[in-house]
């Protein structure tokens, strides 16, 4: 991989993984469109820790504020949404994975991301101010459509702020509740990746394009947080709904 492929991906994926367009599903058309060379497994870990740190230093606040708290009852949400994730990864991993190798599934995926985004959006306008954090049903309807977003072209946030929504959460809600559950499912899965590769491979790559790649990811990650809250409050969540939708049916065209 190049430094100017890092360079993209790192934007992509800093981008899309917080905004409702799904990370996952880019990198696969990205990389398909332009014939980018097949990124490492590293680099993708690299990216992942990139934007994981960027959602940790987001929420800083809120993580110390739930830890200072003792907010057991946050806490024991956050994991019943985790559960669903987990169990998907667990038995589906094979499935899943051929999702990757396919950019028409991955097509098909993202137009039911923004289908899903538009019901979040007759959500959000129907919502003034009330609504507010989760409880255990919604938490677990959160964490089920979190499991769904393994799927390249699901996007997570999207599903999870939408599900999140559609059960009852006021938008502050919903988008802090689905930030702060990604938290550990990033942090797992990546630890899974580093412990089921050969971590030496690492040294032997460019360093260059990791550290860039991660410093762009990082960024453009910060950036996405603040863009998305903005849609949020200013009720503008179709917007990413009818990108999805858009560029759904473009790849089905283009990648034909």
């Amino acid at each position: 991989m190049t430094l100017t492929e890092a360079v993209i991906s790192g934007a992509v994926q800093g981008v899309t993984e917080f905004l409702p367009i799904s990370s996952s599903g880019h990198l696969v058309l990205v990389h398909s469109f332009f014939g980018f060379t097949e990124p490492s497994i590293f680099f993708d870990i690299c990216l992942h820790i990139a934007t994981l740190a960027a959602v940790v230093l987001y929420f800083s606040g809120d993580i110390i504020r739930l830890i200072r708290e003792r907010n057991y009852r946050w806490l024991l949400f956050l994991a019943v949404g985790t559960v669903p994730a987990v169990l998907a990864g667990l038995f589906f991993e094979k499935k899943i994975a051929e999702f990757f190798v396919n950019p028409g599934k991955v097509a098909f995926m993202l137009i039911l991301t923004g289908i899903v985004l538009l019901c979040g959006q007759l959500s959000l306008m129907k919502r003034k101010t009330e609504g507010g954090g989760p409880t255990f049903i919604t938490s677990l309807i959160v964490g089920i459509a979190q499991a769904c977003s393994l799927l390249p072209g699901i996007s997570r946030s999207g599903m999870t702020v939408s599900a999140g929504l559609l059960g009852g959460m006021n938008a502050e809600g919903a988008f802090r509740f689905s930030f702060l559950l990604s938290i550990p499912v990033i942090l797992g899965a990546t630890l899974y990746k580093v412990l089921s590769e050969d971590i030496g491979a690492v040294l032997s790559g460019n360093i260059e394009v990791y550290v860039t790649g991660m410093l762009v990811a990082f960024m453009t990650g910060i950036l996405s947080l603040r863009l998305l809250w903005w849609v949020l409050k200013e009720k503008r969540l179709f917007i990413f709904g009818a990108y999805c939708l858009l560029a759904g049916f473009a790849g089905i065209f283009l990648l034909k």
